[in-house]
């Protein structure tokens, strides 16, 4: 930890800047000084909602000696650019998922950051929850065997009004992307983290229910580096909105979650939670509403990285696991739109 609070400016105020200025307030050594939007007409409302001046010139606010850390939470089509010019400025940057929408952007990203001496993290909040990583805590620990399969379903909803609220959502141009690049993402970097990088993507998606540009479904079978195979479904299209999946199984045991709660646990060793049976139906969560998680996750996402500055060592999740998680979406899109075996770059 630094031995003073960390300066935080948040650019962007819609919906999940909420998340980051509540993660901030709840962080020792950091606090939220300032935010930022370009709508001029808006800054006073923000300024009031948020509690700090809102800037609405981005130069300016990178111009400041107080900021010492920018919170990048605009449509993610803006996230490199604006992720380039806070690293240019000497600000560590924490970046909302996805990291950017082509991989070129992710490696500027990180090479911008790397020559500025600053950090960058990427919130993919669920690795810090407690079930996720003692799966990973297991799977390390060689607890469940050889990995063997790995699966994800993503069967959330966002009906046509989410849509309709901005008009960058459901584009390729700002949001890059549907239900795999904005809400399943999150699913893609945990079914990474426990199963390693992907060889070869098999992939179809489509636009089902929904007006917008990007797909509302999609699917994937993945085969791993590992040799180990593996399976993607995400939909925003389906009422009213289920909790996730996440299950992997080894030659040793298995696990599977249900939203965070671990709904069955097969397999020995110092790591395995106890079994869960779970009664009637799981809140939906993030499955039914963007709004549907808590900031617990971004709160420890920022705790982390004030942690990361103060030490010098990578956060949880640095640049280039974000850039992984990225890799396999758009290896996933390729996939769909060629009908051809795709290699994640």
């Amino acid at each position: 930890m630094t031995s003073s609070p960390l300066s935080f400016a948040i650019v962007g105020t819609g919906m999940v800047a909420r998340y980051h200025a509540e993660a901030i307030a709840q962080t020792p050594g950091a606090k939220l000084i300032a935010v930022c939007r370009s709508d001029a007409a808006g800054a006073q409302q923000a300024a009031e909602q948020f509690g700090v001046p809102c800037e609405t010139n981005y130069e300016a606010l990178l111009a400041r000696p107080d900021v010492d850390v920018v919170c990048i939470c605009t449509p993610s089509g803006m996230h490199a650019a604006q992720t380039i010019q806070a690293a240019q400025a000497g600000k560590h940057v924490l970046v909302e998922k996805p990291m950017a929408l082509t991989l070129a952007d992710a490696d500027a990203m990180i090479r911008a950051c790397y020559d500025a001496n600053v950090q960058l993290g990427v919130v993919l909040q669920r690795r810090t929850d407690p079930t996720f990583s003692m799966v990973r805590a297991s799977i390390t620990a060689h607890e469940l065997g050889e990995m063997v399969l790995g699966s994800v379903n993503v069967p959330y909803v966002r009906p046509q009004t989410y849509y309709d609220s901005a008009a960058w959502r459901g584009t390729w141009a700002l949001d890059g992307g549907g239900a795999l690049m904005n809400q399943g993402i999150h699913l893609v970097d945990l079914l990474l983290w426990y199963m390693g990088d992907v060889a070869e993507v098999h992939a179809n998606f489509t636009t089902r229910a929904r007006n917008i540009e990007v797909e509302d479904c999609v699917t994937a079978t993945l085969r791993f580096a590992s040799g180990a195979l593996g399976s993607m479904v995400a939909t925003t299209a389906a009422e009213p909105g289920f909790p996730h999946r996440v299950e992997v199984y080894g030659t040793a045991g298995g696990v599977q979650i249900e939203g965070e709660t671990v709904v069955r646990w097969n397999g020995g060793g110092s790591h395995r939670a106890a079994t869960t049976t779970m009664s009637g139906s799981a809140d939906a969560g993030a499955g039914g509403s963007p709004t549907g998680i808590s900031a617990v996750g971004h709160t420890n996402i920022v705790m982390d990285f004030v942690d990361a500055i103060g030490s010098g060592c990578a956060p949880l999740v640095p640049g280039a696991e974000g850039r992984r998680s990225l890799a396999l979406v758009l290896a996933i899109y390729e996939a769909a739109r060629s009908g051809q075996a795709v290699c994640p770059a």
